[in-house]
């Protein structure tokens, strides 16, 4: 079983692409026998399949009315043959797909920062990464985005979306969004995005306890981790947080790694699943994965936003520890993805297995449900106000209920719903009186923009499900220590 698993490829778990891992062999060959997985294929394409193809090449070379490019018909091809399998995490990526792609491993790239999947042919949100442009205007996990520029990306595949979107630092894109029943417009200027995976502080609440924020798994987030472990150690750090909210996962052999962190040597991490074939087994290994450990108290936050690898390292915590996992429901991606080169032209991301909890449970579809929920105020799903719109009585979209939120959470009188009615009147006004606004009941311009940094403000300055998190942490460090 051993000799097995490491003939495979590094696996990706992620639900949208942010890495490439090139492997140097083809992926099938005419004959009938794949040389990359050594397995004999049951339907190979025969010389007739294949004339068919050539058939309509050269007729579409000879009789389309436009001059045609040979490598676009090829790409074309291969992409259509991918998308046949209506599978939202398989692609074919181009070349120069797949350069751009690489960019979030090298160090940044640019854009508005949102993980994405492409599900029955829409664009939906899987997290915003923190911190960044698309986060700040309030996109949220599950949105749809509908169009970019007036351009509707329904049916795209997931790199002409990116295609689309990414652009060049400053620049705007208006988004047209849709969550639940609402259509959302949004202006979002693009930035650069920074990729570093780890992070990690002092809690203001109670300097023992350390705050360490995963936001993916990429080729250095295990080192990252440990070098932030350790610095938090030096300063006298004796249990922790870790906070893999919207984290939207990453690379198997760094989520392996990094279970390993916390496991005793044979605890299953997880399994695999390869269709309808054996199940492998990946216990926790000293000797495979590194010897370091993390032996103080510690509790995981998660969210709808992590996915994937996210949900590997909860489901293992979770069966094979006490440590709770505390937060939200997470989103539910249960299949891992390999990446080979197809031929020159591009590399091919295809799923190729299941991944199953130590207890071998799927996920898929559910996510991993908390040890103990953590509800926050709407206010943390908030949109930003646009200024250059006006919001005003008998109005009801999701902005009026944003704008509800933020006045309830800033103490004016106002219910949370979605309707803007007599009481938001009097609630905008009181607000516009307060910050020496114009007073007419009416959302825009200076008000908008006043909204918008107060609830930044409140947003940055409070994290509920961090603070109940660190509380239920110092719980459990009293409880031991009476014990």
């Amino acid at each position: 079983m051993t000799d097995k698993r490491l003939k495979r490829p590094l696996i990706w778990l992620m639900v949208s692409v942010v890495t490439l891992i090139t492997l140097c062999l083809p992926l099938q060959t005419a004959e009938g026998f794949n040389w990359f997985t050594g397995q004999e294929i049951e339907e190979p394409l025969t010389e007739k399949d294949l004339q068919k193809l050539i058939e309509v090449y050269n007729t579409i070379q000879t009789d389309y009315i436009e001059e045609v490019d040979k490598k676009q018909l090829l790409e074309g091809a291969l992409k259509g043959m991918v998308q046949a399998l209506e599978d939202p995490y398989s692609e074919y990526l181009n070349t120069d797909e797949s350069d751009s792609l690489n960019e979030t491993v090298e160090g940044e790239f640019t854009g508005i920062g949102v993980q994405f999947m492409m599900e029955n042919g829409q664009v939906k949100v899987v997290t915003p990464i923190e911190g960044t442009p698309a986060a700040e205007v309030g996109i949220q996990p599950n949105d749809v985005i509908l169009e970019a520029d007036g351009t509707e990306l329904s049916g795209m595949d997931t790199n002409e979306v990116v295609r689309i979107i990414r652009g060049e630092e400053g620049t705007t894109i208006k988004l047209k969004v849709q969550r639940g029943s609402s259509v959302i417009d949004l202006e979002i200027t693009r930035a650069r995005i920074p990729i570093i995976t780890v992070t990690g502080e002092v809690a203001e609440a109670n300097p023992s306890v350390g705050v360490v924020k995963i936001t993916q798994f990429n080729g250095t987030t295990y080192d990252e981790l440990l070098e932030v472990i350790d610095d938090l150690r030096q300063q006298n750090v004796t249990s922790f947080v870790f906070d893999l909210r919207n984290n939207p996962g990453g690379l198997l052999d760094q989520a392996l790694r990094i279970c390993n962190l916390f496991l005793e040597d044979g605890q299953m991490i997880m399994h695999i699943e390869e269709g309808t074939g054996p199940v492998y087994d990946y216990p926790a290994s000293d000797k495979e994965y590194g010897e370091s450990q993390v032996t103080e108290p510690y509790v995981v936050l998660v969210n709808k936003g992590s996915a994937s690898a996210s949900e590997i390292f909860a489901a293992a915590i979770q069966e094979n520890t006490d440590a709770p996992v505390l937060g939200n429901q997470t989103f539910g991606k249960g299949t891992v993805q390999t990446i080979s080169n197809a031929s020159e032209l591009g590399e091919l991301k295809l799923t190729s297995a299941r991944w199953l909890t130590p207890n071998k449970h799927w996920i898929h579809g559910e996510g991993v449900e908390v040890d103990e929920e953590i509800e926050v105020h709407p206010i943390y799903q908030s949109l930003v106000m646009q200024a250059d719109e006006v919001l005003n009585f008998g109005m009801r979209n999701e902005f009026v209920a944003s704008l509800r939120a933020v006045l309830n959470q800033l103490d004016y009188d106002v219910e949370l719903g979605d309707l803007y009615d007599e009481s938001v009147v009097e609630a905008v006004k009181a607000f516009q009186v307060d910050h020496h606004l114009e007073s007419t009941g009416e959302v825009t311009g200076e008000t908008a923009e006043k909204i918008n940094q107060l609830a930044r403000e409140y947003i940055q300055a409070h994290d509920e499900q961090l603070d109940a998190a660190i509380e239920r942490l110092l719980e459990l460090t009293e409880h031991d220590q009476a014990a």
